[in-house]
């Protein structure tokens, strides 16, 4: 016998409807033209292990000297013994150097970091350093957490996406922001066209966090790209997650850091549709006093993402890419 829907039945059917109506609009706005070579990124996101990269010592958001280029290839020398791509931050401060580096190391995808996308100087060396380097380049990523943390705005983005698509319009963009930024409309509507999603989903900020099992963790970075990809519709490429290996008094572990990844390498596996990149290549001990945005209990954590020590040696995590 059919069922009859009654009052409560059609107002959670409207409910449905308006949130497809809503996701429908959202994949639309963030959809970018078909003239980009989303096919390179596609075939990255399912054979290339990528790794999220800042050179030893260095922040790519401070008046620093840059790295010289012998220590960022000793960087990717240690890198390219697990990972075959890279995700970067920044193409100011030499940086605009790391595809030429990464294509003689024999890396082979960059997805280049561009961390002003107002900044006309780093965004020419993004452009020139694509066009060099056509081969390894996969994509743009213009900016990181820019519009959460108030950096840049909109527009200025919005300015950036442009100048590319008008110069390279075969070029894949994406920027990255924390994934509530995309799943929430009014936020997800200042974003730009794109041809691929580049979010950040840490499990560490979530609100239940600190009582759920660890299994939540991964299951949570799961659901968070089941829904990307679900309103979307374009690929998904998980810049930022994972678990800090420290500091043990807060109850975080190098062990813990290694079960994680364990787990969602075997939960997500990588497709045409999605993958993750291993977050983050080293320990980066000046992060805790750049982290002003963060409460101060949560600052030490900042310094403990990597899968290296900052001396290079390996914690236990990096055996989970080796499987």
């Amino acid at each position: 016998m059919a069922r009859v829907s009654g009052p409560s039945d059609r107002r959670g059917a409207g409910r449905r409807l308006t949130r497809s109506i809503a996701s429908l609009a959202l994949a639309v706005s963030l959809a970018a033209p078909a003239s980009a070579d989303v096919e390179r990124v596609r075939s990255a996101l399912a054979s290339v292990h990528f790794i999220a990269y800042t050179p030893r010592g260095f922040d790519p958001g401070a008046s620093a000297p840059p790295p010289d280029r012998a220590a960022l290839r000793a960087d990717l020398a240690l890198l390219r013994r697990d990972f075959d791509g890279l995700i970067t931050y920044s193409c100011a401060s030499g940086l605009d150097a790391l595809p030429e580096l990464a294509r003689e190391a024999g890396f082979r995808a960059v997805v280049l970091g561009v961390w002003s996308p107002s900044d006309s100087r780093e965004l020419d060396r993004a452009l020139a350093a694509a066009a060099a380097e056509r081969g390894v380049v996969v994509a743009l990523a213009l900016g990181n957490e820019g519009l959460f943390f108030s950096r840049y705005d909109a527009a200025a983005l919005s300015a950036a996406f442009a100048r590319v698509r008008g110069e390279r319009p075969d070029l894949a963009l994406s920027t990255s922001e924390p994934f509530s930024v995309y799943l929430e409309a009014a936020r997800a509507s200042t974003l730009p066209r794109q041809d691929f999603l580049l979010p950040n989903v840490h499990p560490i900020e979530q609100p239940w966090f600190g009582a759920a099992p660890p299994a939540t963790s991964v299951e949570f970075v799961a659901n968070v790209v089941a829904e990307l990809e679900e309103r979307f519709s374009l690929p998904v490429l998980v810049k930022e997650t994972g678990l800090p290996s420290g500091p043990s008094a807060d109850g975080f572990s190098e062990s813990a850091q290694a079960e994680f990844w364990s787990a969602l390498a075997k939960r997500l596996p990588p497709t045409r549709a999605h993958a993750f990149a291993w977050f983050e290549a080293f320990d980066s001990p000046w992060k805790p006093a750049r982290a002003v945005d963060a409460p101060p209990d949560k600052r030490a954590r900042e310094a403990y993402w990597g899968l290296l020590r900052s001396d290079g040696s390996a914690k236990p995590a990096l055996a989970e890419v080796r499987k």
